[in-house]
């Protein structure tokens, strides 16, 4: 799958979770269950069972750099927005 592929796939599922949030549909705690429950569901039915280990450890691994990452680029737009 390309980056391209993945960003908007990535970029899809955030939409639908701030929307969910933005309509009190789903709580921001629920969000985030979803989400992880999402990536559970994705380890366990799309990769082998012997690399489950290892991409549980590289999701908490990357997961708070992640985090960090992506706040960090909200933080900027918006200052940029504000100024």
């Amino acid at each position: 799958m390309s980056r391209e592929a993945q960003i908007q796939i990535r970029d899809l599922i955030v939409e639908m979770m701030a929307n969910g949030v933005r309509t009190g549909v789903l709580t921001q705690v629920e969000a985030m269950a979803a989400c992880s429950g999402a990536c559970a569901a994705i380890i366990a039915t799309m990769m082998l069972p012997e690399n489950h280990a290892e991409a549980l450890e590289i999701t908490i691994e990357q997961l708070p750099m992640q985090v960090a990452a992506h706040a960090a680029e909200v933080a900027a737009h918006r200052r940029a927005r504000a100024n």
